[in-house]
């Protein structure tokens, strides 16, 4: 695992993280919770097919309404349904 990534991991052992083993953690983690920089290493560390579709998979409840639109616009997504991702509706 990147040192730069670690303090997106405080709930365990960043050097236990495997970057193929756990890259959906990795990525979802990323995506919802890092940095512009964080994802600038994301985007080196995995494709951005491979981020794309491993985001599409969803992760509910998870991300943060601002975070998805991010990622739908970083990752070329025309359509998503978001309450596959997000934590909360604000009404």
């Amino acid at each position: 695992m990147q040192n730069a990534l670690c303090k997106l991991f405080w709930f365990t052992d960043p050097s236990e993280l495997d970057l193929s083993a756990d890259k959906e953690l990795i990525v979802h983690q990323t995506l919802a919770l890092g940095s512009l920089r964080d994802i600038r290493l994301l985007l080196h560390l995995y494709s951005r097919a491979t981020i794309r579709a491993i985001f599409l998979k969803g992760k509910k409840g998870f991300y943060d309404p601002r975070a998805v639109a991010f990622a739908k616009e970083l990752l070329g997504i025309k359509r998503l349904n978001y309450s596959r991702y997000i934590k909360y509706v604000r009404s």
